[in-house]
């Protein structure tokens, strides 16, 4: 946290403690974001606690790429046999991104009254967060910044163009959705627009930045 300028924000919900020989260190986040949890090579952390339903799924779909740490979603707990001085805590900018794309598919489904859990038994609706995740990891500017670059990460999933396997998954969920809807003899329900999941992209993002910007820059490492 030495790279914060200014009195941390928003990081009240991320615990670290350590035991009174100071040979471990327990890490807790209640933030909103993930974060990579580093150590040194050879030393294992212990996840512990109950896993929320959505970070199972989140660690079941994600697309998976070398990370150099142990990730800590919203919601988990972890346990690192090490002294303090050995363990760091980073923002790995795709890994948040995935996260980021995850979230905003839960949340706009949600306030469409679906559920997440749910919804991703139908092959279609599993197919589009499958490709949405993937596409998130495709953001070729790993520069150092305090801000989260939204706009760059709603052209990397296609939500204004359409042009992305992500998008065109989503359009496809959709279609399946309603059609799911007009076969059960239900009422049509809210459509869920590209431009719907992009306006939660925004909301979504705006909710990061504060985080993000209180731990000052974000490390792609």
């Amino acid at each position: 946290m030495s790279m914060i300028e200014g009195p941390p924000r928003d990081l009240s919900q991320l615990v670290m403690c350590t035991n009174a020989r100071g040979t471990a260190v327990f890490v807790g986040n209640d933030t909103k974001v993930v974060w990579l949890v580093r150590t040194t090579p050879e030393v294992m952390a212990d996840r512990h606690g109950g896993v929320p339903t959505d970070v199972q799924l989140f660690r079941m779909w994600r697309a998976k790429k070398p990370l150099y740490g142990t990730p800590l979603e919203p919601g988990t707990a972890l346990t690192v046999p090490s002294p303090p001085a050995q363990v760091t805590l980073q923002i790995d900018v795709v890994l948040q991104h995935q996260w980021a794309t995850f979230d905003m598919l839960g949340k706009t489904f949600s306030a469409a009254g679906e559920n997440l859990p749910e919804l991703v038994k139908n092959d279609k609706y599993k197919n589009a967060v499958e490709s949405c995740l993937e596409a998130s990891t495709r953001i070729v500017d790993y520069a150092a910044a305090a801000r989260y670059d939204t706009e760059k990460w709603i052209d990397s999933l296609g939500l204004l163009t359409g042009g992305a396997t992500c998008a065109s998954d989503l359009k496809l969920a959709e279609d399946e959705r309603q059609l799911k809807a007009w076969r059960e003899g239900r009422r049509s329900l809210p459509a869920l627009k590209p431009s719907t999941f992009a306006q939660n992209a925004r909301s979504v993002s705006s909710e990061f930045d504060d985080v993000l910007k209180a731990v000052g820059q974000i490390l792609a490492k």
